[in-house]
């Protein structure tokens, strides 16, 4: 018996906890009010408050028994001493004779709100400082966040704190992180103030505030959640793409409209590798038992600081974070310790181990059901099947990445442990990927304008970011993130480019270029040539534009392998193609003008049907000497956009820096924001910014591989009015090609090639002194080579 059964009468009890719980009065006697409990989320009455002797219990053990008072600081989600003060000033100290409650000011509407409605104006979450660059790099080192989390959350520095009269005063020197903690309204409810290594770690706003909370408020959808222990490891498991959750103070239970966020979910609970880390998971366990969808118990490896004895510590063991910083694991290797965590509760046939994938069929037989252990893949592992190529994609947190299917059925082989076979594997790994198929209508990075980086989803044209989150459908991700309020700029690259690339107008095409390369678009038309004499930074260039897009979003398809359907299927879903030398071959594709204006093609990946999609990668090469081309038409010149590479830096050069392309990736992200730019000013313009020099640089092109054009420009003089017999044109033109080192065309050769590069002549055959001859209108040989 506790204070209340001490201070107040039996029917004040009575009333008050009728006031905390929904009662059955079917189900309650003279001693005991039975209902549904207030501190999980009951479905089947299993409460009772028994006010004779000020004790309620639990059937369904989600906390222990307690007192009346306990109840209440339960319920209004208040620690006990201030649950306490909360309840003797709400309902004072009641006669044991029963004649009813003594209210004081405050119990009513009209009096001090109760704790839990408290809310913390804007106003004072406005006047704490955003974070700086400083401290995110160092929260990314040290703790593994990112600044994608961090933006998203809204975490700032503590830089105001609360005197001991209640007023807002500066703090000189922050040391501690605000994390505000709102409700699924997005009222502030309270502010956790961090500090790592601090005595205390992590305090509340004030102790009104100080209520267990959810943080986030609530978890995504449809995705398994991950329950942390405090929000340091939450934020850290964010960051690593996990849909991860906490409670904000360490209770045993949690409040009905807490438990709620939990049902019908799967829940992993990831707590602290020592005893109270493992106390406290069970307890957790046990509150959300018959609310949660699933429960399982993360288990830790010995390597996370288990004694000799095979104990976890007696307190401070490692955590979330130790296992991602100090240990340098990876994503996948949680999610290993997750495909591996033990079902919460004692384990039977049907509830734990291989047997939760088998159940007795309509003649009482026990046989394996696949459709249990696809369901429970696509649970622990979100995957993505595109029916249309059959590739297979696995959901990181932040874009579906490529995932073998073999990984699935090591999956299957897993959980079904000594009862897994070949065909069992089989076929829950195919029912596996047929339920991971992409909606009907959809496509793999069909949202226009929109993609990924790595804090979040970025609005190519209006600079917007969002959340990460799976209906974008992304299947890469740039190598960079977006954060235009750094202040930093890119200004080694910009001084490379003028040492190298040297004309304005020419670096201006190039960061159209690496803009372009951003977008699923190809209304422009272009494909990249860097030339230039060799050991002058081509490369480099190209290296910076691979790592800025992702190298995961590039492929390697050479001038001739574009002929090639098992090639081409490796620009499927690419950004970008990019050959490092083209060489000085005569080269020839029928799909390289296709490519490049992203008409559809055919392709295939090996042992699978051929499929038509539209290519939307773009194609840049690198070249000392410019190759010859069987297509001399005006639709593959006017698609090359050559940029020439002046400056060498051979051996001995000062200026030559081993260690250029290094120093250029510490840039990078600055580098995207210096492309974006690029990409702006190419959609305004509507086409690449004119260059004088890379139209010279084209027409020598266009000479060099095509000697009819060169003849033309060279020998002859064009336009209306001029005409010149035919004979006397292919013979001028062989005099031609023997004093410039040119091969001979074959004279039918030769007028094909002349009218297809002059497109405005024409052949005719008049009379001249009575006798009919060809001659060719539009042309004449140019009087100083005549004679």
């Amino acid at each position: 018996m506790g204070w209340a059964g001490k201070h107040l009468s039996e029917s004040d009890r009575e009333r008050i906890a009728r006031g905390l719980f929904e009662v059955d009065e079917n189900m309650s006697t003279d001693e005991w009010l039975n209902g549904k409990c207030p501190l999980h989320d009951d479905q089947r009455p299993s409460f009772g408050y028994n006010f004779k002797e000020d004790v309620y219990h639990c059937q369904a053990g989600c906390s222990p028994d307690g007192d009346l008072i306990n109840l209440y600081c339960q319920v209004h989600q208040l620690d006990q001493r201030e649950g306490f003060k909360d309840f003797k000033a709400k309902f004072g100290q009641g006669a044991d004779d029963g004649a009813g409650l003594k209210l004081v000011k405050g119990a009513s509407g009209k009096g001090k709100p109760s704790k839990a409605d408290q809310v913390i104006s804007e106003d004072i979450w406005q006047r704490m400082q955003p974070m700086p660059q400083a401290w995110l790099d160092k929260l990314a080192r040290t703790r593994g966040w990112t600044a994608e989390v961090i933006r998203r959350l809204d975490l700032r520095v503590g830089s105001v704190r609360l005197n001991k009269s209640g007023e807002l005063i500066e703090i000189e020197r922050p040391e501690r992180i605000a994390m505000p903690v709102r409700d699924t309204g997005g009222k502030l409810r309270n502010i956790r103030l961090y500090k790592p290594g601090g005595d205390p770690k992590i305090i509340s706003w004030a102790k009104a505030y100080g209520s267990a909370r959810l943080f986030p408020a609530q978890p995504r959808p449809d995705e398994t959640i991950l329950l942390c222990e405090g929000e340091p490891d939450t934020l850290c498991a964010l960051s690593h793409g996990f849909n991860a959750i906490t409670q904000t103070s360490k209770t045993n239970t949690f409040s009905k409209d807490q438990a709620a966020k939990f049902r019908g979910r799967d829940v992993v609970i990831c707590y602290d590798a020592d005893e109270p880390g493992q106390e406290y998971a069970t307890k957790h366990a046990k509150a959300l038992a018959g609310v949660a969808k699933s429960l399982r118990l993360l288990s830790w490896p010995d390597f996370m600081g288990r004694l000799p004895d095979g104990n976890w510590p007696k307190k401070h063991g490692e955590d979330l974070t130790d296992f991602f910083v100090k240990h340098d694991k990876c994503p996948d290797d949680l999610r290993e310790l997750i495909a591996q965590a033990e079902p919460f509760g004692p384990p039977s046939p049907s509830e734990a181990g291989p047997g939760q994938f088998f159940a007795m069929g309509l003649g009482g037989r026990v046989s394996f059901k696949p459709r249990f252990l696809a369901e429970r893949v696509v649970q622990d592992v979100p995957l993505l099947n595109d029916t249309k190529t059959g590739a297979l994609y696995r959901w990181n947190g932040r874009y579906f990445e490529d995932y073998a299917f073999d990984q699935v059925r090591l999956l299957c082989l897993r959980y079904l442990a000594n009862e897994s076979t070949q065909q069992r594997i089989n076929d829950a790994a195919g029912q596996a990927r047929i339920l991971s198929t992409i909606p009907h209508g959809r496509q793999v990075n069909d949202r226009d304008g929109w993609v990924c980086v790595r804090n979040g989803m970025l609005n190519l044209h209006s600079l917007e970011v969002a959340a990460h989150a799976q209906d974008y459908y992304a299947t890469y991700e740039l190598g960079v993130e977006f954060n235009p309020d750094s202040g930093r700029k890119c200004e080694r690259w910009l001084r490379y480019l003028e040492m190298n690339v040297q004309t304005p107008r020419a670096i201006a095409q190039l960061q159209e270029f690496f803009g372009y390369c951003l977008t699923r678009d190809t209304r422009y038309q272009k494909c990249l040539i860097l030339f230039g004499p060799g050991e002058d930074g081509k490369s480099i260039a190209l290296n910076i534009l691979r790592e800025m897009v992702g190298a995961q979003n590039c492929a390697a398809v050479t001038f001739r392998d574009l002929e090639d359907q098992f090639h081409r299927a490796t620009l499927y879903n690419k950004l970008l193609n990019i050959s490092t030398e083209l060489g000085s071959d005569a080269l020839e594709s029928q799909y390289f003008k296709a490519i490049v204006s992203g008409d559809p093609i055919n392709a295939a990946f090996k042992h699978q049907d051929a499929f038509e999609f539209k290519p939307f990668c773009k194609l840049a090469y690198a070249t000392n000497k410019l190759p010859r081309v069987l297509d001399n038409s005006h639709g593959y010149f006017r698609r090359l956009l050559p940029i020439s590479f002046k400056r060498q830096f051979l051996e001995g050069d000062p200026d030559r820096d081993p260690y250029l392309e290094s120093k250029l990736l510490e840039e990078l992200s600055e580098i995207f924001q210096w492309s974006l730019v690029g990409l702006h000013r190419l959609i305004k313009q509507g086409r690449f910014t004119d260059c004088e020099e890379t139209q010279d640089l084209l027409l020598d092109y266009k000479r060099l591989n095509n000697p009819v054009l060169a003849f033309a420009e060279d020998r002859c003089a064009l336009g209306d009015g001029y005409s010149v017999k035919k004979d006397d044109l292919y013979d001028s033109y062989r005099d031609y090609c023997r004093k410039s080192g040119y091969s001979i065309m074959h004279k039918e050769n030769f007028f094909r090639e002349l009218y297809a590069a002059v497109n405005t002549l024409r052949a005719a055959r008049p009379r001249i002194d009575g006798r009919r001859e060809w001659r060719i209108e539009g042309i004449a040989i140019a009087s100083e080579f005549t004679s």
